[in-house]
């Protein structure tokens, strides 16, 4: 049995590496994201500034979808790994809202990040409709802010049923 639980031990850390590699590759998307709208302050484009918001909202959305890996790549080597004194050490030096405790805290931490990447791409995506299509909004966009309101309302029921 105990070579069942190393062995289960080091499976989640090598998860835990990966979901932080995707991170970082994801923040380095978020990089080339905000070259590309730092390039449009120097060329000639109809709605620049328009252009340029929108990029930097891309940006930020790119930026948010790599913290939710990093804190779920960091969820999963804090819970997975056994206690020891190195491990509380690390738990202690880490801000208070990111000592995850248990999986329903890790759940609940992605879940409020999620939240606000929704929102931002929402806001992102709305931007780039307005620059670049100049039409009317349709009802299937209302689709996210709908998804955004049901995920809250259940994180709020969540968060009020703990208590």
């Amino acid at each position: 049995m105990k070579i069942l639980f190393t062995i289960m031990g080091n499976i989640s850390r090598l998860v835990s590496g990966l979901v932080f590699l995707c991170g970082i590759v994801i923040l380095c998307l978020a990089g080339k994201d905000f070259i590309e709208a730092i390039k449009l302050v120097f060329e000639e484009t109809n709605n620049k500034s328009a252009m340029i918001a929108a990029g930097m909202l891309k940006t930020v959305d790119f930026v948010l979808i790599s913290l939710v890996f990093f804190i779920f790549s960091l969820g999963i080597a804090i819970l997975f790994t056994k206690e020891s004194e190195e491990k509380k050490a690390m738990i202690l030096t880490l801000p208070e809202w990111l000592q995850i405790k248990n999986l329903t805290q890790l759940k609940v931490i992605l879940w409020e990040t999620i939240l606000t990447t929704f929102i931002v791409t929402y806001i992102a995506d709305l931007a780039l409709h307005k620059v670049l299509k100049h039409g009317s909004f349709t009802t299937s966009q209302l689709i996210l802010p709908g998804a955004v309101f049901l995920l809250a309302l259940s994180l709020y029921f969540l968060k009020k049923g703990e208590n």
